[in-house]
């Protein structure tokens, strides 16, 4: 049975990429970085999360309280302009309060992010300099090892 197109495409591929392997490999020195990214990344992700909850909460009440004023002026009608005013104000009021609840949220959600990065990165490098440390050492070793 000849051998496929594809097949031999694939192993042409495999063959150009050999050169790539060893420069590719993953060196553990930058084990401790590349954890760190990622537990990082899940924690921004999770703030992220929360926020956008609490944003959304928010904006659903902005649209309902809207509603229940749009049908407070409709039902008082424009014969009640100081309960008209009223009622719009009191939206606003809120509307107001809801914007600096996404502020505030919004530099908390900031500061524990930068915070999580700052502290993490810390342990992070003294991981690798650690790891840097071994290596060495497993080089040296070896390099002076005796001849068997």
């Amino acid at each position: 049975m000849p051998e496929k197109s594809t097949y031999k495409s694939a192993g042409i591929f495999a063959e150009a990429l050999k050169p790539w392997q060893s420069a590719m490999q993953f060196n553990p020195m930058y084990k401790p970085q590349v954890e760190q990214f990622w537990n990082v990344q899940e924690k921004l992700l999770d703030e992220a999360e929360v926020f956008a909850r609490h944003w959304f909460e928010r904006r659903h009440e902005a649209a309902r309280t809207a509603l229940d004023t749009a049908r407070t002026i409709a039902s008082d009608g424009p014969g009640a302009p100081v309960s008209v005013a009223e009622a719009f104000a009191e939206w606003q009021r809120h509307s107001a309060e809801r914007i600096a609840e996404d502020g505030q949220e919004w530099l908390g959600m900031m500061s524990r992010c930068a915070r999580y990065m700052s502290d993490t990165e810390a342990d992070a490098v003294e991981e690798t300099i650690g790891e840097a440390v071994k290596m060495t050492k497993k080089a040296t070793k070896t390099a002076q090892s005796d001849p068997v």
